[in-house]
């Protein structure tokens, strides 16, 4: 998981030009996809059943249903697998995508904005970035998409929670749209990426290496090692380690599950006695860390608290720290050790270790599913609570996601869905 950005926030808005986003397109369809991110094409399922509920083709805009695309975050290939979906798709859409990311590089920022993608601020309140998304609903010249996980998790089987910041801004804008007869559908995405060949040798190396970097090397291709029992002894040894190097006890157990759950608690424990902040009665440990991270963001990009910004780094650098650490789910592979989950583990064990992503190891192929809409009409009726109606529809967009990704492993053919034992 990368580090979370505090540079100073600035407002990319969208620059959509239909001739440059096309070529974009084929670039990133024919250059991008299969050179640089290694995944050889892109399947897109479940449009017929979308068509069929839209009303899209009307060439009257103000009779269009609007349309907002909300895809899981498994891996950081995302971007350019939906923007491809989308061009199979015929749709056009506009792109909520986070700030620091338009900051990397000039060239970077200027793709995005002709592409339609606008910045966001996730950890603070945006709310440029909320009315640029609210204005795109209601002109319905295009989709918008949101990715309500936020995070790149590196876990793809199971979808993470999705914030309700996509949900909160859908209905907000239904309200408002329902006045003219206007529909709003929230339509679930699922992504799936598998890999196509047998990379056992190099995810073996792979965890070697990472192994004796951490200073508990072990022979990853040897008869009797199993990914799982090499995985295990690396996650263990980076969370001891990292708790040592900031003068923290690791906790005195074999158990990764026990260590993650400690050492993420002991963790945010004195984070929060740092920053004064208590924690709500069955808060999540993800949700703590996101409610520490308001605070450091604001703290850090704040120029008229200078003086507090040599304070907010080393608490910055310890919410990263629980958050990576808590944002592994120790029996992930014990629970279907297939390649795919194997080679997500060991790249998300490499990019916390080295503090950056990674090369892919080897041809993949991605798979989209567009999930049946949900229109906003049951969740904007008089006499329901606001914050009741967003959960209920966080909770469906989150579940539909989920739903088409175990269909999508079902159907998985290549030996990225096989077990790692049985990948011929």
């Amino acid at each position: 998981m990368l580090d979370f950005s505090d540079l100073p926030y600035r407002f990319f808005p969208p620059k959509r030009n239909a001739w440059v986003a096309w070529l974009i397109g084929l670039n990133n369809r024919w250059y991008r996809l299969p050179h640089v991110l290694k995944v050889d094409r892109v399947e897109v399922s479940g449009l017929a059943g979308l068509r069929s509920k839209l009303n899209w083709d009307d060439r009257s805009r103000d009779k269009r249903d609007r349309i907002l695309f909300l895809p899981n975050h498994p891996t950081h290939a995302d971007a350019a697998i939906f923007i491809e979906a989308i061009r199979q798709a015929g749709f056009t859409t506009q792109m909520m995508a986070a700030y620091d990311v338009f900051l990397r590089r000039r060239l970077d920022a200027w793709v995005m904005q002709k592409m339609g993608a606008f910045s966001v601020d996730r950890e603070g309140s945006d709310q440029r970035a909320m009315k640029q998304a609210a204005a795109v609903l209601t002109h319905g010249k295009h989709a918008l998409t949101i990715f309500p996980e936020g995070n790149v998790y590196l876990r793809n089987d199971h979808v993470t929670p999705f914030s309700d910041g996509a949900a909160f801004l859908a209905i907000r804008a239904a309200k408002e749209l329902s006045k003219h007869g206007i529909r709003v559908l929230a339509v679930p995405v699922s992504i799936k990426l598998t890999h196509l060949t047998d990379c056992r040798a190099a995810l073996s190396s792979l965890l070697e290496n990472l192994g004796e970097s951490l200073g508990t090397p072990t022979d990853a291709r040897g008869a009797s090692a199993s990914p799982r029992e090499s995985i295990v002894r690396i996650g263990t040894a980076a969370i001891r380690r990292n708790l040592e190097q900031r003068g923290m006890a690791p906790p005195k157990t074999d158990d990764l599950a026990e260590l993650i759950h400690f050492s993420a608690g002991a963790v945010l424990e004195d984070l929060e006695s740092k920053l004064d902040i208590k924690p709500k009665d069955g808060e999540s440990m993800i949700d703590r860390v996101r409610a520490a991270r308001r605070l450091i963001h604001e703290v850090r990009t704040d120029e008229d608290r200078h003086g507090d910004h040599a304070a907010a780094l080393s608490w910055a650098d310890q919410a990263m720290l629980a958050f990576r650490i808590c944002s592994y789910q120790p029996d992930y592979v014990a629970e279907r050790p297939t390649l795919d989950r194997v080679s997500e583990i060991a790249e998300k064990l490499a990019e916390d270790v080295r503090g950056s992503m990674i090369e892919p190891i080897a041809s993949r192929r991605g798979f989209v599913r567009f999930n049946d809409p949900i229109p906003l009409d049951d969740f904007i009726e008089k006499g329901k609570r606001g914050r009741q109606a967003i959960r209920e529809l966080t909770a469906m967009c989150e579940a539909s996601a989920q739903s088409g990704v175990d269909d999508l492993n079902e159907a998985n053919p290549h030996a990225g869905g096989r077990l790692w034992d049985g990948v011929e």
